[in-house]
């Protein structure tokens, strides 16, 4: 990609300004959420500050996802409030909101006839004003979120020729790109195989232990989530039963109460992180699960274990 020359006011090597960005506070106070006449969330509370990385788990149709757009204003709520670094998040110039958080929605949808640095550049659409246009800060911040999830290269391929792999991995360039303290992902590695949902997790950790960023992310993967996440948020039924560090949350007691599911919590070998063992057709009766729960959720290859 071409350079674009430099402007007045674009911030120079070593200006505050070209820092990494401060991580934000988000805190749901009292928050509840709903489409049509059906209450997904009611009255939810969750303080997010200083929280690292935090992973909400939970069974399908729980509410993560609709939790995580009223959380990114994506969604208005019909009761309670969302703060941003002390404001309330409704009373917040869009663009403003931009410029603190990035969020990435379950499955977006693009244009047509977009290349992959095309839609990693509307990431940089924050930052602009009319007196302040595409500079070479704005190219540097789209190479740089390329490069962060190994799609340099494809810079300038359409979106369409990519596969689905690709696609979210230029999907979650664009959130870099936005560089924001504070990134929002729902559930950010679908439609990767295994390999790439641990390369764009390690990146996830990588943006907090270096960057400092704030992460909140929905994951299915109970096993991924307890490996890659400092902190789990456990809902069922549109309300949160559980927070915590990852062995604080994942019992044997909680899979069978909030997932359906029998299952044994051994430490992880390489992590010491919970490692979820589902039971299904191997249950015996007398088994200690943590109750007598029937199934809900999926195991994949590998012990992969999803809800």
């Amino acid at each position: 990609m071409k350079s674009a020359p430099v402007h007045p006011g674009d911030p120079a090597p070593g200006d505050p300004a070209a820092s990494d960005p401060a991580p934000g506070d988000l805190e749901a106070r009292g928050l509840s959420l709903g489409y049509g006449d059906r209450l997904v969330v009611d009255g939810l509370s969750l303080d997010l500050a200083g929280a690292g990385v935090t992973a909400i788990i939970g069974p399908n149709g729980c509410g993560k996802s609709t939790l995580l757009r009223g959380l990114g204003r994506l969604l208005k709520p019909r009761g309670g409030q969302v703060v941003l670094d002390g404001d309330d998040i409704a009373r917040l110039p869009s663009k403003e909101v931009a410029r603190r958080m990035a969020v990435l929605p379950q499955a977006p949808q693009a244009p047509e006839g977009l290349t992959v640095a095309d839609l990693v550049a509307r990431g940089r659409h924050p930052h602009q004003a009319w007196y302040r246009q595409w500079s070479a800060g704005d190219e540097q911040a789209v190479d740089a979120a390329l490069a962060r999830t190994d799609m340099l290269e494809h810079a300038d391929r359409m979106l369409d020729e990519l596969s689905g792999g690709q696609r979210q991995r230029v999907w979650i360039s664009m959130a870099l790109a936005q560089d924001t303290g504070l990134l929002l992902l729902d559930e950010p590695t679908t439609y990767l195989d295994l390999a790439h949902q641990v390369e764009v997790l390690e990146l996830v950790r990588r943006l907090h232990e270096d960057d400092g960023r704030t992460v909140v992310m929905v994951l299915h993967d109970l096993n991924l989530a307890a490996r890659y996440a400092r902190r789990l948020v456990a809902m069922r039924d549109g309300r949160i039963v559980a927070r915590g560090a990852p062995a604080e949350v994942l019992t044997e007691e909680l899979l069978a109460e909030v997932f359906g599911l029998p299952a044994k919590v051994i430490e992880d070998p390489v992590t010491g992180a919970p490692l979820v063992i589902p039971l299904g057709s191997y249950a015996k009766p007398g088994d200690d699960v943590g109750g007598d729960a029937g199934g809900g959720t999926d195991a994949g290859a590998g012990g992969t274990v999803s809800g």
